[in-house]
């Protein structure tokens, strides 16, 4: 359970530096932006990897 645990923190963390950069707690913000954070960054870290390994 402790290995789950670091990897949601790892999964999420994009998006929490953001919101705490922004001065925005997870509370107030309901996920939105840390999920359209997280989004970008993942989104962005996977196509990085298809475009290097598959093409």
């Amino acid at each position: 359970m402790l290995i789950l645990n670091l990897l949601l923190k790892l999964f999420l963390m994009p998006g929490t530096l953001v919101l705490n950069r922004l001065g925005v707690s997870i509370e107030e913000d309901g996920g939105v932006m840390r999920s359209f954070v997280n989004m970008c960054f993942w989104g962005t870290i996977g196509l990085w990897i298809a475009l290097k390994f598959f093409t």
